[in-house]
């Protein structure tokens, strides 16, 4: 779809290029099998054909690890997963218990792992940021609002693609922008919850001596039948760099005060792009406003949970801490009191939580959109993300040569042994050449990686939250993939606004 062009045009995902040293075999993947070729050469130079024989399970079991796969996904990596997964669980570093009596740092988040170093700093004027000192960036979260694209015309479609890729473009310019995550919190308010609006905000007539009229009994009516209600909240987090903004940091004032503005210069930045997106933010949220998600993310069940809009129109779902009680500490307030992270799934204050990742993009050409049935899926609570990196044109064109390159010897070797270049191959090689193209028109280059959490209070409804996902996936025209022993930072990437992602 060209700059000036107002038409919607289906559009084609790139699929994820799988490269290797050798006949797109990995280096581990080689060392095996090299390891089982050396096997087997000196049990045979050694010990003959009974040697050989004797050796053979051993050989045999190196040879097929380097070789085979699961999911697309070689047996060393299942392997690296399961004995890294065990280690941890050994050292009970999958397990999380608060400590409520212990001395808590001021500005600090009560969080399992690396997410205990985040700090929350206040601006001058009362929004909050996260610093990670450890690696080295700060994350400013936006709430924003837009119109749902669903019900935007044909010609407003095609506007509305027109100005995100431009967003995109502009953000691969910004070199102090390490990522950027979009991300939609599907939220489901009890169905008890709009009754009680309305009985709080439409005052009772006095003069009604013979009952209800018959708009009051067909609006109660309409209440009554409309059961739970589901809510879509947008939020945008600005990953900021601080080792490549050092520069800007300095020449701002340095410490804090210059990390503050040059973060709010790229907030600022961010809103103008998302303005002309037709994305409205709404604010910067302020450090309750960061910790209501946090905790809402960990404890579906509790009231912190809730967002702005569910407080301002159901105020009465929102039960007020007593006024006598001892005030937690931010950070204890918004972290959780007890994880466990399992196999295929992670276990939190009041929910069960399942990470998936979308590994394929649709394969064939779709149009804009095409992610509302997972967006719009059931009536359980869930998100999607999406963690969108900027790639410097330098390293994308280095990594488009070196694509390039191993297509090249991909092509000698298939011609050496008289081997067809599949379908699939010659695609690649096309979509190299056109994010070439891109790259020398002047567009930015962007990775994109999205993950979707799903979340239940029991096992019994995550399983059937996981079937409706799935059979929304397919509808999608998209491949999810369980994130198996890596759950904790699956949720990480897709369940809280820190915009991070797996790789």
């Amino acid at each position: 779809m060209s700059e000036s062009s107002r038409t919607l045009e289906a559009v084609k995902f790139p699929r994820y290029e799988r490269r290797g040293l050798f006949m797109g075999q990995k280096w581990y993947q080689l060392l095996l099998l090299a390891a089982g070729v050396i096997t087997a050469s000196v049990a045979s130079a050694t010990g003959g054909p009974g040697g050989l024989f004797t050796s053979g399970p051993t050989w045999l079991s190196l040879i097929l690890l380097g070789l085979l796969q699961y999911s697309r996904i070689p047996y060393p990596v299942w392997a690296s997963q399961i004995i890294l997964f065990l280690y941890r669980s050994a050292v009970r570093q999958t397990r999380f218990l608060a400590r409520p009596e212990s001395a808590l740092l001021a500005g600090r988040l009560v969080l399992p792992g690396g997410l205990g170093n985040l700090e929350l700093r206040r601006t001058a004027k009362g929004e909050c940021f996260l610093v990670d000192p450890h690696g080295r960036e700060a994350i400013a979260v936006l709430r924003c609002s837009t119109r749902s694209f669903a019900l935007l015309d044909a010609d407003d479609k095609a506007w509305a693609v027109q100005a995100w890729s431009r967003v995109q473009a502009g953000m691969a310019q910004r070199s102090s922008i390490a990522r950027i995550a979009v991300q939609d919190y599907t939220v489901p308010y009890p169905s008890t919850a709009l009754r009680d609006f309305y009985d709080r905000n439409v005052p009772r007539r006095a003069d009604a001596v013979s009952g209800l009229t018959w708009g009051e009994r067909a609006y109660q009516d309409l209440i009554a039948a409309a059961g739970s209600a589901m809510s879509h909240e947008l939020l945008v987090a600005v990953v900021v760099d601080t080792a490549k903004a050092r520069r800007r940091i300095r020449e701002s004032g340095g410490g804090m005060a210059g990390l503050e503005r040059v973060l709010r210069l790229e907030v600022e930045a961010m809103t103008t792009a998302l303005g002309t997106h037709s994305v409205k933010v709404d604010e910067w949220l302020p450090e309750d406003g960061i910790l209501d998600v946090v905790r809402g993310a960990f404890d579906p069940a509790a009231v912190a949970g809730l967002g702005r809009e569910a407080r301002t129109v159901f105020p009465t779902a929102v039960s007020a801490r007593p006024p006598d009680s001892d005030p937690e500490p931010p950070g204890l307030a918004a972290g959780p009191m007890a994880i466990e992270e399992r196999w295929t799934y992670l276990q939190t204050d009041s929910g069960f939580h399942q990470t998936f990742w979308i590994a394929e993009w649709p394969r064939q050409k779709v149009f804009p959109g095409f992610l509302h049935p997972l967006i719009y899926v059931g009536d359980f609570r869930h998100t999607v993300t999406q963690v969108i990196r900027s790639v410097p044109t330098v390293e994308a064109l280095r990594d488009i040569r070196s694509a390039q390159e191993a297509h090249e010897t991909r092509r000698r070797i298939n011609t050496r042994f008289d081997r067809p270049l599949t379908r699939e191959q010659r695609a690649e090689e096309e979509e190299v050449a056109q994010r070439e193209e891109e790259i020398v028109a002047g567009h930015g280059d962007v990775r994109p990686a999205a993950y979707v959490t799903i979340s239940a209070a029991t096992l019994d409804d995550l399983a059937r939250h996981r079937q409706e996902l799935e059979s929304a996936a397919a509808g999608a025209f998209v491949e999810l993939r369980l994130l198996a022993g890596q759950q904790w930072a699956a949720f990480v990437a897709g369940g809280l606004p820190f915009g991070r992602g797996l790789r």
